[in-house]
């Protein structure tokens, strides 16, 4: 195992509260991510955020980035990278609408700073092919809600990243309200 999950949910008249408790193990040196995945309906194709941006950031690369409220369709969040990747992140995150472009949507928010990226294709799908044209769009979206997102850098072209943006075994929390959101 390479850790546990404790996992405790606070449901509300209007929202759900959840808080996630991971605790990571050294069997594996580091971690690309810390936090939960899920599949939202393919409708789900808008986002507004307050956080870093506009354009994605790490937590090791966005001192261009500014803070504020931005907003973007699932498609303009995918980067064209030549070889797929994981892709996309915003960080130091308060608060993320998903809209269904209809009525409503949900809104997830956090006192403390959080990231998150939102794709077509899932993390399996991108790192399985090689080219972008091979990609086959899936039939839901992927969120992806972290405590903690590795820097950039792998050292197959370049310098690896600084061991203070590397996410080693430890204890890692995430602290999230879910709620409706009617536009």
């Amino acid at each position: 195992s390479l850790g546990s999950l404790e996992q405790t949910l606070i449901f509300g008249q209007q929202h759900v509260h959840a808080d996630w408790k991971f605790e990571l193990t050294d069997r594996a040196s580091e971690y690309p991510r810390v936090g939960m995945r899920c599949e939202v309906p393919a409708s789900w194709s808008r986002i507004k955020y307050f956080g870093l941006g506009p354009e994605e950031n790490y937590p090791d690369r966005c001192a261009g980035s500014r803070m504020g409220e931005f907003g973007f369709t699932v498609d303009e969040l995918y980067v064209p990278y030549i070889v797929p990747q994981d892709h996309g992140v915003r960080t130091k995150v308060r608060r993320l609408d998903l809209l269904d472009g209809q009525e409503g949507g949900v809104r997830i928010a956090g006192d403390q700073d959080w990231s998150f990226s939102l794709h077509q294709y899932s993390i399996a799908e991108l790192w399985k092919k090689w080219h972008a044209d091979e990609l086959e769009r899936s039939a839901t979206n992927h969120l992806y809600l972290d405590a903690a997102v590795r820097g950039v850098g792998t050292a197959t072209c370049g310098p690896d990243t600084f061991e203070q943006y590397r996410v080693r075994g430890g204890v890692y929390r995430l602290s999230l309200s879910l709620g409706a959101l009617q536009e």
